[in-house]
Order: structure tokens, then C-alpha cells, then sequence
């Protein structure tokens, strides 16, 4: 399940860092957008088995947040949440070695 406490903290997040993962086959990144001063927190979930980059955008799922740890706390019960709501999308997508390439 997703575990805020298992995750990276948000000063990895601050040094530019991008946390990614998936839990069964919804995958998830959370990641540092904008410009200083105005920098928020992107939470975008899609299903696999595929990474970001080779995922269509109309597959995926955005939303923003605060840039800071209580945005990074709110980002992962969103993901949390997406993965809930949508447990029969994510529970059925096959495993990378079933994929059709």
C-alpha cells in the first residue's frame, strides 16, 4: 500500500528528485514542477505495466499540490485514494510479460 513513511522525503523532492513506484498496476510519480518561488507538486498515477514516458498522456491522471511536506502528505493520499477508487482498473492490467508491446 502506499506508506507515506516508506517514501521519500520531501527534501528529495526539493533537491529535484522524482518519486516513482506503483502499487499492483496502477503506476504513480510525484515530482517537483514550476519555477521558484512558485513551485507546486504533480501527482500523476496510470496504468502500467508501462513507465511514464511510454504511457499516452490521455492514460494518465494528474493533480497539483502545495509545494511542501503537508502538499507531499496530501499528493500520496490522493494516489492513495485514486488506487481505491479505481482498484478494478488497476487490478486488471496485466503484468509487463503479458503486455501487448
Amino acid at each position: 500500500m502506499l506508506d507515506k513513511e516508506k517514501m521519500m522525503p520531501f527534501n528529495f523532492l526539493s533537491y529535484g528528485g522524482v518519486i516513482t513506484g506503483q502499487q499492483r498496476g496502477m503506476r504513480y510519480r510525484l515530482k517537483r514542477v514550476g519555477e521558484k518561488p512558485d513551485f507546486k507538486l504533480c501527482a500523476t498515477v496510470w496504468p502500467g505495466p508501462f513507465g511514464f514516458d511510454a504511457t499516452p498522456a490521455e492514460k494518465k491522471t494528474d493533480e497539483e499540490f502545495p509545494y511542501s511536506p503537508d502538499g507531499r502528505e496530501t499528493a500520496i493520499e490522493w494516489m492513495r485514494q485514486q488506487y481505491e477508487e479505481r482498484r478494478d482498473e488497476w487490478d486488471s492490467i496485466p503484468s509487463i510479460l503479458d503486455a501487448k508491446l
